[in-house]
């Protein structure tokens, strides 16, 4: 089984939003509905200070705290180690526990906002709104339709500062493995420990 995932330098990122766009662009997410975002964190001490950019998505965690919040088993994990949601099962009307229980809040309910225009529908938001059903939760997959088909994720071909690295954590000769297994990454990782897959390259500390 592999497990997918990704290193973020955060040095390298320049907050462009290009890899939002980019995420955007290639899953038809609706308005409102973001697989990642930009945080904006301010680390050191005057005069030595700097602005981090912090890309925010979903973590692929290996202890899943989501799937556990969730009531109807709609979020599994595939051969990949990508975490998936089954439209399909994703049946809870008002609160949505799988939300809650993530410890990055990088869980999204599709709230059935189509478009950003009063009386129309662009050929964009035509295709977002067919593929994306209200009321299901969304979050970010790895560009399952593209890594599947051994194509990086949107964001990490986009990305025009090369930050962001993707790879199999599996794969010990992997440039992402001998990245986070050297120690040269590390994981923003609440309590209680959720092992993620996502990891972030920083000289100073970032959370």
């Amino acid at each position: 089984m592999s497990r997918y995932g990704l290193a973020i330098d955060v040095d390298r990122c320049t907050g462009c939003y290009a890899c939002l766009v980019a995420c955007k662009s290639e899953n038809s997410t609706a308005p409102g509905v973001f697989w990642i975002r930009i945080e904006e964190k301010e680390a050191g001490e005057y005069p030595d200070v700097s602005r981090n950019y912090i890309p925010m998505l979903c973590m692929q965690c290996g202890e899943m705290p989501c799937a556990q919040g969730c009531p109807t088993d709609a979020i599994s994990r595939d051969s990949t180690g990508v975490i998936i949601i089954d439209p399909e099962k994703c049946i809870c009307e008002t609160t949505k526990p799988c939300t809650a229980a993530c410890p990055f809040g990088v869980l999204t309910a599709n709230d059935g906002k189509k478009s950003y225009f009063p009386d129309y529908l662009t050929p964009f938001e035509k295709e977002a709104s067919a593929a994306h059903p209200q009321g299901v939760v969304e979050k970010c997959d790895l560009c399952y339709q593209r890594i599947t088909s051994g194509r990086l994720p949107a964001c990490v071909q986009t990305c025009p500062t090369q930050a962001i690295i993707f790879g199999d954590l599996e794969e010990r000769e992997s440039n992402l493995a001998r990245l986070v297994f050297g120690g040269n990454a590390e994981a923003l990782n609440p309590e209680p420990k959720v092992d993620p897959s996502v990891f972030y390259i920083k000289r100073r500390k970032i959370h």
